[in-house]
């Protein structure tokens, strides 16, 4: 019977978005983050039998100390298992409501019917990070929800797309055009093959870089990456703002957001509002507006 190698990682919470896309991009079949109460949570990535494990270890150990000063308490753990026990992770998967009109589902799930004025989207889980299970996700989809609903045919740029979850949720909603960017081609990539899936690619956009890769301005930004991120990004995702636009962030854990909060205050934001679930936090803004000196 043919195997597969499950590694488990238990990390600092804050680490677990930015590994478990490494992972990803180290060619993990899946990955998976379980959260656990009064314990740090475990990502779990599923390999072929044949990868090398210890040289995945040897990244992500090195990867962890780049990101955070707690690296020294990632543990890990690798068992083999059966395919068929792969087959039934799958089972775990179901589809998620991640907003009031957005339901994210993944392909083997031939026979869910969604309800009247429901909007479908299906991710492949396997590849990138964004399936839907994850609360920063989640709050982006809903804050894009209200948004859009407000304002139909808006223009949609989402920086760090990862699966592109976020911009074809923003066309599934009404959003007129959604351009995606991330700097991890293998993101890029995916992005364009959910987008396909999902019969949004003539408005679906993908670039392969950072917020900086287009001069374009929206009505829409959005970034769900991390609070390190985020403030170093602050300047550039402004760049790419209309005057009376909304910012989406997220990624931040929730003892993260007033410090977030205020860093984005201080540099031209208005905060409208904020979201917490599951330990997890988003924040809504937009720019403040200049005051015309009198004449």
């Amino acid at each position: 019977m043919a195997r597969m190698k499950r590694l488990t990682i238990e990390l600092p919470g804050e680490m677990a978005a930015l590994v478990s896309d490494l992972l990803l991009g180290l060619e993990a079949g899946a990955v998976s983050e379980e959260q656990r109460d009064h314990e740090e949570p475990l990502i779990h990535a599923y390999f072929k039998e044949e990868m090398d494990i210890a040289g995945i270890i040897t990244t992500v150990r090195e990867f962890s100390m780049l990101f955070s000063e707690n690296a020294e308490a990632v543990r890990f753990t690798t068992r083999y298992i059966n395919q068929a026990d792969w087959e039934g992770w799958k089972s775990y998967l179901k589809p998620v409501r991640a907003s009031r009109r957005i339901v994210i589902k993944p392909p083997w799930e031939k026979q869910y019917k969604a309800e009247r004025g429901t909007k479908v989207v299906e991710i492949n889980p396997g590849n990138a990070f964004g399936t839907g299970h994850h609360e920063t996700t989640r709050i982006c989809v809903s804050y894009l929800d209200e948004i859009i609903e407000k304002s139909p045919g808006c223009s949609v740029f989402d920086v760090g797309c990862g699966s592109g979850i976020l911009g074809i949720c923003s066309i599934k909603l009404g959003a007129y055009i959604s351009f995606c960017a991330d700097i991890d081609f293998k993101a890029a990539k995916e992005t364009i093959s959910n987008s396909a899936r999902n019969a949004t690619s003539d408005k679906v956009k993908v670039w392969c870089g950072s917020a900086d890769c287009t001069r374009k301005k929206f009505d829409v930004v959005v970034s769900n990456t991390s609070k390190d991120t985020l403030i170093s990004m602050r300047e550039s995702l402004k760049e790419r703002l209309l005057p009376l636009g909304h910012l989406i962030v997220s990624g931040i854990q929730a003892n993260e957001k007033r410090e977030v909060a205020e860093i984005y205050g201080n540099s031209g934001y208005d905060i409208v509002s904020g979201k917490v679930e599951g330990g997890w936090a988003g924040l809504l803004l937009r720019l403040k507006k200049t005051r015309k000196p009198k004449k």
